[in-house]
């Protein structure tokens, strides 16, 4: 079987650094599965997403050993195009992912990196601003935007590439009690529609959505 993601004795050491950031992971995503990351701050999560999307070691020095494969390859593997199409990933700030002048432009720049057609753009666009609830406002600097809005555009931005799989990593940790909820009524509908997704968090209640949760 083929899994979203599947580690096997994975470990990963920063350069200068004697031990490795966790314990030999072996864990499996299975494709349409929610799986939470639990795990405190320093524990390695965000380190384990970057290398799910390729940026260690491809853009981010470390010694890897073991191994993880995305969808049955491993990330460093992909070409960025590839990996554009294969995972979407949403920080956890998002003035980190945000830089270009409307939420429009925001959310249609990779597709035009992968030169997406334009009629096909402007469809992909619209359905996801509309799934995060930020249509009206398209034409808004994502400067003036609230920062749950902020977190939403991050995430349409992800999904308007239609990641076989979403990484969240501590997304909801810095929004306040409504963003977060909006956030929250956004991914459950993900779940609901089998979006494939690995979310870090350390919060015990963040996690209870996912259908399974791993220790890290």
């Amino acid at each position: 079987m083929i899994y979203a993601l599947e580690a096997r004795g994975f470990t990963l050491t920063y350069p200068g650094g004697s031990n490795s950031v966790f314990p030999a992971l072996d864990f499996t995503v299975e494709a349409g599965e929610t799986v939470a990351l639990r795990g405190e701050s320093g524990s390695g999560k965000s380190s384990l997403m970057l290398c799910a999307c390729g940026m260690i070691p491809k853009n981010v020095r470390a010694e890897i050993a073991g191994e993880l494969l995305l969808f049955g390859r491993p990330p460093c593997d992909y070409s960025q195009a590839e990996l554009t199409r294969t995972v979407g990933m949403v920080f956890q700030d998002p003035e980190t992912q945000l830089f270009c002048g409307t939420a429009e432009l925001e959310t249609a720049f990779s597709l035009e990196n992968l030169l997406v057609p334009r009629e096909e753009m402007a469809v992909r666009v619209r359905e996801a601003l509309e799934t995060v609830g930020l249509w009206a406002q398209r034409g808004d600097s994502p400067e003036f935007l609230s920062g749950g809005q902020k977190q939403l555009l991050a995430l349409a931005a992800a999904l308007v590439q239609k990641p076989r799989l979403l990484l969240l990593d501590e997304a909801l940790s810095q929004l306040d009690e409504f963003a977060a909820d909006s956030m929250m009524t956004v991914l459950w509908r993900l779940q609901r529609e089998g979006q494939t997704m690995l979310v870090a968090d350390h919060d015990d209640v963040r996690c209870a959505f996912a259908h399974r949760v791993i220790e890290i």
